[in-house]
């Protein structure tokens, strides 16, 4: 038996299309069916990936008396957050009202208008089943009471909290403020509470602390770093990174991965490995990037490209995190006694047993996860050369992989969001620059072109037939000025000025702000808006970055001018939770830095000139825009001003109208960008 969903697009849906809880897609017609048989509406929101979403699932959804008490008392709706964050995005700000946290599987109760009255995530089934039942039971005798709780409810989430500020200076203060609160000395990271986990990759913040150009931020941004490479949360076998810590020390990871962590975590390894002479931390990100073309790659039965998955799941046939783990024994029988032995002791493994945890699932094996941070490395590495012993382990990679393939692997979601692959393809953009391997741009100009079909004659798409959210006109336009810095192709900055234009249409509030949406959706009951980052850059801070670096490259000041609007919008919210919006902050930095540029010209032919913007392409500097002149020759942008003519080869490295000397050779050019990094971008 399948209910509604087993057509869906969404693996999410169509993991629950066997559950005999009658399921439905997000649509009217669900609220609809609600009002004609006068019951209210279940919203269940998850993602394919979830651990506790597939847990749920098999305790609840999929047992036959638990699922009869549903569908006689609701409407049961199921949403992918992943299709439909502005779905999400409305119920996670109940279930965190109500609660004070949130998380997934989100479970929302609802009248037939979409008002939420009750809210909660993970739940077993005895408490599970007694909650459906109480909620039926107040529907059929207290009507009154519930849409009470669901008018103040939506007051609540429909409130206008936007209050205009200035992003002043201050705001870099307290931001040090909550850095310095929230930091952890003994396990490198950032987190609240006094047991100091779970930790999350910090990923906006480790791409802004380095290019404050604050050598002590620096400094906590390279130990945070380190430990994330040397723990449990990096998949030191395959590449990249699990979603987040369960424990302070990094060890125990949730096994999920995802596509938006590793892209963003590639740019921070890669740039501050190549800025700081880490081998260590550009070698994590090639890996990562190599993990995203090996393992996350969506090809259609006919083998076209489609993009990239959007997430592995934390679950496997042999439970969660079993994919990952190494024993002693099994690293000696793929790599014989000595490196074996050796591997296991440089990894922190040793021999343990599954055990199970609160809801009598298998738990994972702390000591089967590698963990190089668990052991003294600095006595384990010849010559305490901690940065030779990271290296050794890079030669046994591909027989451990050879080994693993066999395992049953955790399940894909192959969505190809055009956020996250907006995301990659500033990873790949970056790579390939700090790198110059050509696989990463080759990656780089396949995910443009892939990402450009996205933008259709009605409008950007999220998905193919669905619009596109604050996110994926953010994402997207700042990954396309980031494939020119890489590519030089200035269609992309045509194309990255068509989203930035339908965003600034179809988005924008009056108080300068912007919506996640477009206006005119009748089936939700408020039009959200965004002002911080989650694990993936708040929508909103994206396009902030994009006008401005939009508006130092061609000089329009219309760009510039959009940007000042977001920084004030979200000015309250910065001042009270900087670290929540670390997008926001970077793009302000880049906009109180000025246009820093690096116009390469000369024939595009002569090997000087390739040569000069190969290295202006080694930069680091995040700000800096890398403009071929003889390929944008028929822009009209204020940096090409008296120099479309010049057949000269050599880099002009400036910032607004202020311009270093003219380099003429690969080395000149480093010695000018280090000149142009040594000055400094924050004030003290």
């Amino acid at each position: 038996m399948t209910n509604a969903l087993a057509s869906a697009a969404s693996p999410y849906l169509r993991q629950h299309a066997g559950n005999p809880v009658g399921w439905v897609a997000w649509s009217a017609a669900a609220f609809a069916e609600a009002e004609r048989r006068d019951v209210p509406v279940l919203v269940s929101i998850g993602y394919s990936t979830c651990h506790w979403c597939h847990v749920m699932a098999h305790e609840c959804f999929e047992d036959s008396e638990t699922a009869a008490a549903m569908n006689a008392a609701f409407v049961c709706i199921k949403v992918d957050r992943e299709e439909h964050p502005e779905v999400d995005e409305i119920y996670m700000d109940a279930v965190q009202a109500l609660s004070g946290h949130g998380g997934w599987p989100l479970n929302a109760f609802c009248d037939a208008r979409g008002r939420p009255f009750y809210a909660c995530t993970y739940l077993p089934r005895p408490t599970w089943q007694k909650l459906i039942g109480h909620l039926h039971d107040l529907w059929r005798t207290d009507r009154p009471r519930l849409t009470d709780v669901a008018a103040q409810i939506t007051r609540y989430l429909t409130r206008d909290t936007t209050a205009p500020g200035h992003l002043d200076e201050q705001v870099w203060k307290r931001l040090d403020e909550v850095l310095t609160t929230t930091f952890d000395a003994r396990d490198p990271g950032w987190a609240w509470g006094s047991e100091r986990a779970p930790k999350f990759p910090p990923s906006q913040l480790l791409n802004l602390l380095p290019a404050t150009g604050r050598e002590a931020w620096r400094e906590r941004a390279e130990v945070v770093l380190e430990a994330m490479q040397d723990s449990g949360l990096h998949d030191r076998v395959s590449g990249g990174f699990h979603r987040y810590s369960t424990d302070r020390a990094w060890r125990v990871p949730h096994f999920e991965k995802m596509l938006y962590d590793n892209a963003q975590l590639i740019v921070a390894y890669a740039r501050s490995g190549t800025a700081w002479q880490r081998p260590d931390f550009v070698r994590t990100a090639v890996n990562a990037g190599d993990y995203l073309l090996r393992d996350l790659r969506v090809m259609d039965a006919d083998g076209r490209f489609l993009g990239y998955a959007a997430a592995e799941d934390a679950d496997d046939p042999g439970g969660e995190g079993s994919f990952y783990a190494w024993t002693p024994a099994q690293l000696v029988e793929v790599l014989g006694d000595e490196t074996g032995l050796r591997l296991a002791r440089e990894w922190n493994l040793r021999a343990g047993h599954a055990e199970s945890g609160p809801s009598g699932h298998p738990e994972p094996v702390p000591s089967h996860i590698p963990h190089p941070r668990g052991a003294n490395l600095a006595n384990l590495a010849p010559e305490g050369d901690l940065q030779r012993l990271r290296a050794s382990w890079e030669a046994h990679l591909p027989r451990l992989r050879t080994a693993r393939d066999a395992r049953p692997r955790p399940g894909r979601d192959d969505k190809v969001l055009t956020d996250q692959n907006a995301l990659a393809l500033e990873a790949f953009a970056v790579l390939a620059r700090l790198t110059g391997e050509d696989r990463f741009l080759a990656a780089t100009r396949e995910l443009a072109d892939l990402l450009a079909t996205r933008l259709t004659a009605t409008g950007l798409m999220r998905l193919p037939g669905r619009p596109a959210h604050l996110t994926d006109y953010g994402c997207l336009a700042l990954a396309l000025v980031a494939a020119f810095d890489c590519l030089g192709e200035s269609r992309l900055i045509d194309l990255a000025g068509r989203v930035a234009d339908e965003a600034n249409d179809r988005l924008r509030a009056e108080d300068g702000g912007f919506y996640t949406t477009a206006a005119g959706r009748g089936d939700l009951i408020r039009r959200s808006r965004e002002h911080a980052d989650n694990a993936w850059p708040g929508g909103q801070s994206a396009l902030a970055r994009a006008f401005v670096r939009l508006g130092h490259l061609t000089g329009r000041n219309r760009w510039l001018a959009l940007a000042e609007g977001i920084f004030a919008a979200a000015a309250e919210t910065a001042h009270k939770a900087p670290s929540a919006c670390a997008t926001l902050l970077t793009g302000l930095l880049d906009a109180r830095s000025g246009a820093r540029t690096a116009v390469v010209t000369g024939d595009p032919a002569d090997p000087r000139t390739r040569d000069l913007l190969t290295a202006c392409r080694r930069a680091t500097d995040p700000f800096l825009t890398i403009v071929p002149a003889a390929a944008c020759r028929e822009r009209d942008w204020t940096c090409l001003d008296g120099r479309r003519e010049q057949s000269q080869s050599q880099a002009l490295i400036c910032v607004g109208t202020s311009c270093l000397a003219p380099a003429r050779t690969p080395t000149e050019v480093a010695q000018r960008l280090a000149d142009l990094s040594s000055r400094p971008v924050l004030p003290a």
